[in-house]
This record gives C-alpha cells, structure tokens and sequence, in this order.
C-alpha cells in the first residue's frame, strides 16, 4: 500500500543523494587532522645584569649578544645558526629559531656571561623556550598575574 500526499507525491520515494530517513543519520562524522613538528622553535630570553640600572635592550645589542653567546659557546657554527629577533622589551626578548637548533641555542644563551667588570656583567635568563609560541606566551604571560 502506498501512501499518497495531497499533491500526488509519493513519501516513500527516496531522493539520490539524501537518506531515506533522518532517524537513520545518528552519529557525527569524526575528522581527524595531524599537526606536524613545526619548522621553527621559539625562545623568550631575559637580560640579567649586575648593575644598579641595567641596559635597556633594542635590536642591535640584543643581536649582539646572542652572537656573542653562540660564537664562545659553538664557535663558527653557532655564529651561522639563524636567528629571528621577534620582539624586544625592557629587560626580555623573543627569538626564532630553526627547530633541531633550539637546544643548542637554549645552552648557549643560559651559559653566556658577557661585559666587563667596569661596565658591568649581562647574561641571559631563558623564561620559556618551545615549539609552539602561543603556549609560551601564555606560560610567561601566567607568571605575571601573580606578581602584581
């Protein structure tokens, strides 16, 4: 027996291309993606110093200095390691670097004293070092909160 609508239609006709049913379609289709290893490695660095008032960081010292610790700490290989400058405050920056050079850079900058002893010593601190910037950002923003 078919059932008929007012206008002739048949209900149990089914459409090419759309289920015979809405009760039918009861789950979701599940997706997946796969994130692969970034091709760059992020650093925040801040500057230590010995003195009263300590240097305020631009682009050209912090550049300086990161030559400096990569050259005494690897000599010209460590001079030849790329390195992005991303932002420079006050006393803190962040850098770019490749990914399979990020531990060595990492060493380099924890183990660099530099200056002298009349104009002072510097140094760098590294407060978060990563593959992945936003959870770094988040991480050093997060200290801050509890320190106002």
């Amino acid at each position: 027996m078919e059932t008929m609508t007012s206008l002739g239609e048949d209900k149990n006709k089914v459409t090419p291309g759309k289920p015979k049913d809405n009760s039918q379609h009861r789950g979701h289709e599940i997706a997946s993606k796969t994130i692969k290893t970034p091709a760059f490695s992020y650093v925040c660095l801040q500057l230590i110093s010995d003195q009263a008032k300590p240097p305020e960081l631009d682009i050209l010292s912090v550049r300086s200095h990161i030559t400096a610790a990569l050259t005494q700490f690897l000599g010209l290989t460590g001079s030849a390691i790329s390195i992005d400058i991303l932002k420079v405050d006050l006393k803190e920056c962040w850098i770019r670097v490749p990914r399979e050079d990020l531990s060595p850079v990492v060493a380099a900058m924890g183990g660099w004293i530099g200056g002298t002893e009349s104009e002072g010593r510097v140094s760098w601190k590294v407060k978060a070092a990563g593959n992945w910037l936003n959870i770094l950002a988040g991480q050093v923003g997060a200290g801050d909160v509890w320190n106002d």
